[in-house]
Formats: C-alpha cells, sequence, structure tokens
C-alpha cells in the first residue's frame, strides 16, 4: 500500500486535504462550541450529521443557529485554541510544496478558523477553500454563512 502511495503521489498535479480530524485532530465548529458553552448540543449534532442522519447543511445551519458566535468570540478562540496539526502532516505538505505539487485545504468549516492552519502549513489563502461566517457590521451576531463550497463538496 505505501508504494502505491507514493506513486500516486509522484504522480499527482495537485493534492486536496480535508481540514478537521485529518489536517488537524479537532473538529473545529465542536472546538469553537466548546469555546462558546455549547459543546455538548454542537456535538451531538455533528454526530449524527456524520452518521448520516441530517445533511451537511441541515447539520451546519442547525449548529449556527445554537451556537451563533460574536466575531469577537470566534477571534478569541482562533487566538487562544490553536488547532492540533496531526503528526507529520506539516512533513508530508513541505514535501509536496517541495516538489511543486500544489496543495489545498478543502472544509466543511470556516474559512476564519482554517486560515491560521494554512499559515502555519505555507498554504496560500487561495488554496483554502471554505464555509465563511458573515457578521452584521457591529460583530455582535451572526448574520449568515456562505456555504459557496459546501453545496458541492458534501
Amino acid at each position: 500500500m505505501a508504494e502505491e502511495v507514493k506513486a500516486v503521489l509522484k504522480n499527482a498535479d495537485a493534492v486536496c486535504f480535508d481540514v478537521d480530524s485529518t489536517v488537524i485532530r479537532e473538529e473545529g465548529i465542536d472546538e469553537l462550541a466548546r469555546f462558546c458553552g455549547k459543546y455538548k448540543e454542537i456535538t451531538e449534532l455533528t454526530a449524527k450529521a456524520m452518521g448520516g442522519g441530517m445533511t451537511f447543511q441541515e447539520s451546519l445551519k442547525m449548529r449556527l443557529s445554537i451556537l451563533n458566535p460574536t466575531r469577537k468570540q470566534v477571534d478569541e478562540f482562533i487566538r487562544t485554541k490553536p488547532a492540533t496539526l496531526t503528526p507529520n502532516v506539516d512533513k508530508l505538505i513541505a514535501l509536496l510544496q517541495r516538489k511543486r505539487i500544489p496543495v489545498y485545504l478543502i472544509s466543511g468549516g470556516f474559512k476564519c478558523i482554517i486560515e491560521p492552519i494554512a499559515q502555519k502549513l505555507n498554504i496560500s489563502e487561495e488554496n483554502v477553500f471554505a464555509n465563511r461566517m458573515k457578521f452584521y457590521f457591529n460583530g455582535k451576531k451572526l448574520l449568515n454563512v456562505q456555504q459557496k463550497y459546501s453545496n458541492y463538496l458534501f
């Protein structure tokens, strides 16, 4: 199997990685929920969605209506609770980059949470495809989520 993987990577034009529980050890929305004090409700919905009990879009909408973070909470979460990279993923991505193979991060999670991970891995922001949280001008209430990519991914 290892030889097959090496052959595929050697001939790859690009490599796309999922982020939550793949590039990082955590599920970003679950950790944001823990930070905001709503972990139990959110993780139950995450498990239901991952088990096929509802669509990704339904699950995301329900989780965000429960979570309803402010811009300040999201910024503080990103600043104080950095994600944990999966062991050796940084080495794999660096190897791909040395071989000039473009690397993309594609996620049903949130771009604002994924961007620091991309920076740590030297992945361009333009190679990150994820949902975007949009807040009212004062940042106190979540306006909506731009699900530009998740409709195609899940």
